[in-house]
């Protein structure tokens, strides 16, 4: 009954509640929002009658979210301007607020060929947003318990950064490795003025590590992913393929890429969907419907 009640608030709106103890619905919410934007177009489909006014009217969803709209700036740039490009794709699949941190990890990690036994202590600079979801409260976030722990854990995405020079999926592996716990408690999250004065244009960080009795600092103002530091079809495919191949298989996640990367091209998606079930694709060819 608990769980029940903790997954229905994720269908309110969202909620950071999941990080009191590492539930699964931070990445249920995104899901439950196109599930039921589907389900509404489903049902509209179907003849069932929806309110009027959606958006503009007196209880639609400016006036509920919003004390002073401007409903005419929902046609503004209509059709010239596309506001999907000018949103992010995260590169690493941990809390956005740590990847600047992880950016500025790997890049020295390269730079000086630095080993984790090198180094002394490490320290993240990132905003106050930043500390209250990666930094804060400081001795939990130093022993993350289990993999959304881990996401929201500045100390294990850097240190997992700088000891491996990467931070992808199967870096959750590592969560109870000895080498990085032992790393993890030489790594701490504090408020920086210089990154706090670039927030909300910018989800900075200021990564300081001492290692050979010296001081390296590496500030990244615009992490990866930004539209300023967008990925090539490259770096999204290899994300891509981290998460897929190994339920899809590596041949029906090419071609769920192709199909992806071709979608303006299609007149239907029906394929598509059938290309995202596990073993549809041998399926698939068999009904002739791929």
């Amino acid at each position: 009954m608990a769980s029940g009640f903790g997954i229905v608030l994720s269908q309110t709106a969202g909620s950071l509640q999941f990080l009191a103890n590492g539930a699964w619905t931070k990445r249920f919410q995104v899901g439950w929002a196109g599930m039921a934007g589907m389900a509404a177009a489903c049902l509209a489909r179907e003849g069932f009658k929806g309110a009027a006014a959606p958006i503009e009217g007196r209880h639609g969803f400016l006036n509920a979210y919003s004390p002073a709209p401007e409903p005419e700036r929902v046609l503004a740039g209509l059709g010239t301007d596309w506001e999907l490009m000018k949103t992010g794709v995260k590169p690493y699949p941990s809390c956005r607020w740590g990847h600047a941190g992880i950016d500025a990890a790997i890049a020295l990690r390269a730079e000086l060929g630095l080993r984790a036994e090198e180094i002394e202590d490490a320290t993240l600079g990132i905003s106050r947003a930043g500390m209250l979801l990666i930094g804060e409260p400081a001795s939990r976030k130093a022993r993350p318990e289990n993999i959304v722990d881990a996401q929201f854990s500045g100390p294990f995405v850097i240190a997992t950064a700088l000891a491996t020079g990467r931070m992808d999926w199967a870096s959750y592996e590592l969560l109870d490795d000895p080498g990085i716990r032992a790393l993890m408690a030489r790594v701490r999250c504090e408020n920086d003025p210089d990154i706090e004065a670039e927030f909300p244009r910018n989800m900075s960080g200021k990564l300081t590590v001492h290692a050979r009795g010296q001081r390296f600092v590496r500030r990244v103002v615009v992490p990866r992913g930004e539209p300023e530091t967008f990925p090539d079809e490259a770096a999204f495919r290899a994300k891509f393929d981290g998460l897929t191949r190994q339920v899809l298989g590596a041949a029906q996640a090419e071609r769920l890429a192709d199909a992806v990367l071709g979608l303006g091209a299609r007149d239907e998606v029906a394929g598509l969907f059938a290309l995202s079930r596990p073993g549809a694709a041998q399926d698939g060819a068999q009904d002739g419907v791929l």
